[in-house]
């Protein structure tokens, strides 16, 4: 075997092995297969059809066109990947309160669990998604332009496409990285082709590699010259095996990326939305065409046939590739059609199997193709017998330097006896450099229906990267996991095959920290026992630090927690003992910090953190570490506050009010109708959640009756479509006076702040806002601007991206009847998420009003 094609070939096999073969049933009777046998045959036989790959590059998770990647391999058996620039780990979070790496990590899960449904293997090139940006050069400004490209070029000279399609555009006035995605997809068509580009990438079997194609979308009613060549992909076709539209497969495909819902329940939504999205029109009950005009192609690519429906439409593969390469057919017909005729099929693929070998083609390229090809035909094989070899390690993760216990479970769903020569399985393929797969049984026959267990002891290398926590070692090579591989060697009708089959597996310390709350840990002067004045006070008590804890050992753990100041000497350890695989939460003392004015003269220091380590005992090692950051905030709130909430989506604003040392209930919407609001001397209504809570809107008056009657109401940003008046939706006039918000946003967390009322006693009491407190800002300013605002309203902040113009309403507040109505679209909840002083003092303010 060439040496050059297995560190690369191999390793991408695997992948498309683990996100594209059928899927192992568990055993049945032989003689009854159930209908995803059939659809995972059918598959398995199209996939023979096509040699081509089709690779579709997007941004974003849920950028990607799922709709042509799934015509394209569930129609025509193209082999399709996708290419994400980002993990979209900048967004906001529609159901849960990971932000950042934490959701970045459940978007790829969420990807890897649409590209099944599309039939795709998703890669990442793991840069940072850094929020909405507005031009193509903010993007590479965080990026870096070359090594974004780099990063680019080494996954197309790796996945070798023949076509490349982009739903974005280098002209289009979107999002800034899906600019600066589409410039690097046209730059990366020459670079990856190019030797002296990147020529440190040209080894262990990387080569320069020239895409034949690259398709744009066409958007909404855009007319593309006469002279462009098109493609039109139909989603209202229909899937000849499994017998739903594309287009519904594909809006499937969409609510697994739940984070970024809420998605369409019902596909006459779907079209409704895609089409006030698209403005695109069409016949009632179905979906507009999606079209691409061709923006790239190779010298020597054959044209795009007139209203061609597919990418590859027109590429040749040269003659002695294009022989070798030739799918099995049965009287010159494809597999295809003689999908119930199981024998007839089993001879043509068996006879297929000793057509070519990897030694004997002209190319590397080629050599790659055919080891693709040849893991789709055992997938064949696999399913027109009914044999396979499955994984079962669900829960399973390897400890680095301990012995780890594979159990491959080999079914024979066929009507013959199956003869298995050898199974085994490890951490796999070699070409990771990792280890060899291990043989393990020796021969075996499996009768009609059976199935088998084997144990297979693996040794787990002491230099395997951890991969757990997965928002921790996001922007590593192994942030999905490490690939287990089992094979199993069998004979059929005299010959032997190779089935195989893989999945990730986790890597994991023998006991890890999961999680530390709170963190940051958010102090003010009077939890250190000095006030800003100078003067000692009485020291409130620091909340616990509350850690979870994970014994992934099969047997018990005995150890200590070791935790505090670190670099200050001042250590505390904790003796714990854990059961096999239990998962324990401890509560430790909080370490007290230095008692300084000094540290509170500034909004913030030098940063200062909490060190939490777990060692067994009697032993020096530290198995896992974990460190807190300390912020403090020179934060001072009212007397007497008590604070009701709805919360959002994260539990960023419970957590700043713990830290600002106030009394808070949480309600729900529905508890908002029974509740006597009138307890609190605030009440907030976080983010978003008149979306996320739409019960709320019904409780809505009480809630301004509640400030009417003298209570301070505080509403943080939602997005224009879940505010506005809407009839349709039964939505009201949400604020006491005409509240209408734009879909502007400031998108630069560094823009200038300008007080237009410097005065306001919302700026002043009791902290003294000034221009340190929007200092360190991450990501963004604020969303979703009021457009239209009543003159009751009084709007105390102005700011605007570079080359915009001002934005006046991001902190607006008003008098109502004896009460207060304050509405604000800044991003309050990531600024206290992240520790920003300023944020505590805002919001210690905000929930002081009036008081």
């Amino acid at each position: 075997m060439n040496h050059k094609i297995t560190r690369i070939g191999l390793a991408l096999v695997f992948v498309a092995l683990l996100i594209t073969a059928p899927r192992a049933q568990q055993p049945t009777p032989a003689a009854q297969q159930t209908p995803d046998d059939r659809v995972a045959l059918y598959q398995a036989l199209l996939d023979l059809q096509n040699p081509w790959t089709v690779m579709c590059v997007a941004a974003h998770p849920d950028d990607e066109d799922g709709t042509s990647l799934i015509v394209m391999r569930r129609k025509y058996g193209a082999h399709t990947v996708s290419l994400f620039s980002t993990f979209g780990e900048g967004g906001q979070n529609a159901i849960g309160p990971e932000l950042y790496e934490e959701m970045g990590a459940i978007r790829a899960r969420e990807t890897m669990a649409a590209s099944e449904i599309q039939g795709s293997e998703p890669h990442f090139l793991g840069l940072k998604d850094f929020g909405f940006s507005k031009t193509r050069d903010e993007a590479f400004r965080f990026w870096g332009h070359e090594e974004a490209l780099r990063r680019m070029v080494f996954e197309i000279r790796k996945l070798r496409p023949d076509v490349i399609i982009t739903n974005h555009s280098t002209t289009s006035n979107d999002h800034g990285q899906h600019q600066a995605t589409a410039l690097m997809v046209v730059e990366a068509f020459d670079a990856a082709a190019d030797p002296n580009k990147f020529p440190e990438q040209l080894k262990d079997g990387v080569t320069t590699w020239q895409v034949q194609r690259l398709f744009v979308r066409v958007r909404g009613n855009q007319n593309p010259a006469a002279n462009q060549q098109l493609v039109s992909i139909d989603p209202n076709e229909r899937d000849p095996i499994r017998g739903t539209m594309f287009a519904e497969e594909a809006l499937n495909a969409l609510q697994k990326h739940a984070t970024q819902g809420p998605w369409p329940k019902s596909f006459a939504d779907y079209i409704a939305r895609f089409r006030a999205f698209s403005g695109q029109g069409g016949a009632a009950g179905q979906m507009p065409l999606i079209r691409y005009r061709l923006e790239r192609e190779a010298k020597g690519a054959g044209p795009v046939p007139n209203e061609s429906r597919n990418f590859v439409d027109g590429i040749r593969l040269p003659g002695e590739e294009a022989s070798r390469l030739n799918p099995p057919t049965i009287d010159g017909k494809p597999l295809t059609d003689f999908i119930d005729q199981r024998e007839k099929l089993l001879d043509a693929l068996l006879a297929a199997d000793t057509n070519g070998n990897a030694q004997t083609m002209s190319s590397g390229m080629m050599e790659l193709r055919w080891y693709q090809m040849r893991g789709r035909l055992n997938a064949a094989l696999s399913a027109v017998t009914g044999v396979s070899v499955k994984l079962l390690s669900s829960g399973q993760v390897l400890i680095p330097g301990e012995t780890a216990s594979l159990e491959v479970e080999l079914s024979n769903k066929g009507k013959d006896p199956v003869h298995v020569v050898r199974a085994g399985a490890g951490l796999a393929p070699a070409g990771y450099g990792i280890a060899a797969l291990t043989t393990s049984t020796n021969e075996v026959v499996l009768a009609p229906g059976a199935s088998r267990k084997v144990q297979v002891p693996v040794r787990v290398p002491s230099e395997l990267p951890v991969t757990v926590p997965h928002a921790k070692h996001l922007y590593e090579p192994t942030f999905a996991g490490v690939p287990l591989m089992a094979v199993a060697s069998v004979e059929l009708r005299q010959k032997k095959v190779s089935l195989s089959t893989g999945k990730f597996i986790d890597v994991a310390p023998p006991v890890d920290i999961a999680s530390i709350n709170p963190s940051p840990l958010v102090i003010r002067p009077d939890e250190v026992g000095v006030s800003s004045a100078g003067a000692d006070v009485f020291p409130a008590k620091l909340p616990d630090l509350k850690i979870e804890l994970i014994n992934y050992r099969d047997q018990r753990f005995n150890g200590e927690v070791v935790f505090g100041l670190k670099d200050q000497g001042q250590q505390t350890s904790r003796k714990i003992e854990l059961l096999p695989h239990q998962i324990a939460t401890l509560a430790l003392p909080m370490p007290r910090p230095e008692k300084t004015v000094a540290a509170h003269i500034r909004s913030s220091v030098a940063p200062e953190l909490i060190s939490v380590t777990v060692r067994a005992t009697n032993s020096r090692e530290n198995i896992t570490t974990r460190e807190v950051p300390i912020v403090r905030a020179n934060a001072h709130v009212a007397r007497n506050l008590r604070i009701g909430y709805v919360r959002g989506f994260d539990f960023s604003l419970p957590n700043a009010l713990i830290a600002l040392g106030v009394e808070s209930k949480e309600l729900s919407a529905d508890e908002v109708k029974t509740a006597d609001l009138s307890m609190f001397t605030s009440f907030i209504v976080d983010n978003r959640v008149y979306e996320s809570q739409p019960e709320l809107i019904e409780a809505n008056q009480k809630l301004l009756d509640y400030a009417n009657a003298g209570g301070n109401l505080i509403v943080f940003y939602h997005k224009s479509d879940e505010w506005n008046p809407n009839p349709g939706r039964n939505r009201p006039q949400l604020a006491p006076y005409k509240l209408i918000l734009g879909n502007e946003r400031i998108t630069d967390e560094n823009a200038p702040i300008t007080f237009l009322e410097a005065d306001h006693p919302l700026l002043n009491v009791p902290n003294k806002l000034n221009q340190d407190d929007f200092k360190d800002w991450i990501q963004e300013r604020g969303l979703y601007y009021p457009r239209e605002w009543d003159p009751q309203f009084h709007a105390l902040l102005q700011s605007n991206d570079p080359g915009e113009a001002p934005l006046k309403g991001g902190l607006l507040v008003a008098d109502y009847g004896r009460g207060h109505y304050i509405y604000t679209s800044m991003v309050w909840y990531r600024e206290l998420r992240a520790g920003v002083p300023g944020a505590y003092r805002m919001l210690a303010n905000m929930i002081s009003y009036g008081r």
